[in-house]
């Protein structure tokens, strides 16, 4: 009787670790789960820029335990396994689940930190109605020469009045008439950014006033050196002009944690 006693009493020690060690899985699924929502949090927000690829390491990150798997649970059998090798088990599931907390915790607050800082450069758009692009940021044909020209900014098209607004808070460096640009502000950001908004039949800000993200600055028009009412609109980065996206990735490089 001694020796069925303690078989029993040993399938129950090895029934009361099993459920302890699923409990543990459980919790470490839970924290791997917290993990990809903030990482899907992440690229969300860059995708609404259109720049979700600009994340580093994003394509060529190591593999670690977080990768994306997935299934239900099935616990495997654990008969053969003696209580030293379950308590070992959950104290090496314990030590995991204790390692992603700790992850989880860096990568929100890292997480929180970089979203902080793209909220203050340049990277919504101008105009919040309906618009065309008639000429992007390159080489073009001069609209008025059709000499080949390097247009260093966006042209876009919409009804003339149409509300110009701030893509980034900053603080205005100049607003007023300016050669071909016709009426234009320009408006300094943090990291070196620098947006300008030119073309513009009337300005709502004044130079060293300080202004929001998304603030009316001014309205569309068709002043200076253009064929029809439109904004154009440049991005500067580092004293040197640049495609938006490209100046965001630039900046990116080397300021956002991989």
């Amino acid at each position: 009787m001694g020796g069925v006693t303690s078989q029993a009493e040993q399938l129950k020690i090895e029934a009361d670790y099993r459920s302890k060690l699923e409990g543990l899985h459980g919790q470490l699924s839970s924290v791997m789960d917290r993990l990809h929502q903030i990482e899907d949090q992440k690229k969300d927000f860059l995708g609404r820029l259109g720049i979700e690829e600009l994340l580093p390491g994003n394509a060529r990150r190591k593999a670690v335990a977080a990768d994306g798997r997935g299934g239900p649970f099935k616990a495997v059998p654990v008969w053969s396994m003696s209580s030293s090798d379950l308590s070992r088990e959950l104290e090496l599931t314990a030590q995991h689940i204790q390692t992603f907390e700790q992850t989880l915790a860096k990568t929100h607050a890292q997480w929180q930190r970089d979203a902080e800082r793209v909220g203050k450069l340049p990277t919504t758009l101008p105009l919040e109605t309906d618009f065309a692009i008639t000429s992007g940021f390159g080489v073009r044909a001069d609209p008025m020469t059709h000499v080949p020209s390097m247009h260093e900014g966006i042209d876009f098209v919409a009804p003339q009045g149409t509300p110009v607004r701030a893509t980034a808070a900053g603080r205005v460096m100049r607003s007023g008439r300016a050669g071909a640009y016709g009426e234009m502000v320009e408006v300094m950001h943090v990291d070196g950014f620098l947006s300008r908004y030119a073309h513009l039949n009337r300005r709502h800000v004044n130079e060293g006033e300080r202004i929001e993200r998304g603030q009316v600055i001014g309205l569309l028009g068709n002043t200076g050196r253009s064929t029809g009412p439109h904004l154009h609109y440049e991005v500067v980065y580092q004293g040197q002009a640049m495609h938006p996206t490209k100046a965001f990735a630039v900046w990116a490089r080397s300021n956002l944690q991989p």
